[in-house]
């Protein structure tokens, strides 16, 4: 077939021809569709899975976010996840900046991923550091009578929390840092899937624009910062991803 810029990944690839570190945004639902949007999941979630709730009802708190975390965790990769990591391990991208808590790139064998809002899958006791997965919470909680999982380390009992952020909690910060690191140094700067609405992930392509650093922007979801894309492709993300890495860092098992 002859090479048509008109093509979405080949108008990525041709954006990406000469960079030597590229950095993406990925939304929370790579590849799939947004259904956390105001006045549906998100409402659910601003309510009972805040740090408030956690604090002042843990009980209900709980009751909300095992379930939730639960069907998080059935998640199963997309195309547009299996490609994205095949990007990064072949050094086409060099840094993934994450919204979602499913770890679902890396589990696709993504080498280098920030996951600003942390994960669900875990819960951590903000006192000792322990860990526990979504199996030790259950058991935790159906064994405690006021039905709140504790630490089980001697002498601690603390109650856990997940360890991704809850709703209106500042970012995971050492990601957050990484992240306005890559933001800076990067030479092309990719969005993909993510309505850049909650801050400060919403600013976050502002910092390569003042560095007239070329904006990719990848998805259905139109954003603030589409007039000022490079390349603004308004399409479904896997189809678009899944031909590039194709195209630019062939599988060869």
């Amino acid at each position: 077939m002859p090479y048509s810029p008109s093509e979405p990944h080949q108008r990525i690839a041709a954006a990406l021809l000469g960079a030597s570190r590229i950095t993406v945004l990925a939304g929370r639902f790579l590849g799939g569709p947004d259904d956390d949007r105001p006045g549906g999941a998100s409402e659910a979630w601003a309510s009972r899975a805040s740090l408030e709730s956690l604090l002042t009802e843990p009980r209900e708190f709980w009751e909300f976010t095992l379930p939730a975390a639960r069907q998080i965790a059935a998640r199963r990769p997309t195309a547009a996840h299996t490609a994205l990591a095949r990007l990064q391990r072949a050094g086409v991208v060099t840094h993934i900046i994450s919204q979602s808590v499913d770890h679902l790139l890396v589990t696709e064998g993504a080498t280098d991923v920030s996951e600003v809002h942390g994960s669900i899958l875990t819960a951590v006791c903000t006192r000792c550091g322990e860990r526990y997965g979504l199996g030790e919470v259950e058991a935790l909680i159906a064994s405690a009578p006021d039905g709140v999982p504790r630490c089980t380390n001697t002498d601690c009992g603390y109650p856990l929390r997940p360890s991704s952020t809850l709703w209106g909690e500042p970012l995971i910060d050492a990601a957050a840092r990484r992240a306005w690191e890559e933001a800076t140094e990067c030479d092309v700067f990719v969005v993909i899937d993510s309505d850049l609405r909650a801050v400060p992930i919403s600013l976050l392509p502002s910092v390569p624009l003042t560095r007239d650093v070329p904006l990719i922007m990848l998805g259905t979801i139109p954003t603030q910062y589409d007039r000022y894309a490079s390349v603004l492709i308004r399409e479904e993300s896997e189809p678009v991803l899944v031909r590039l890495a194709d195209l630019v860092a062939p599988d060869t098992d």
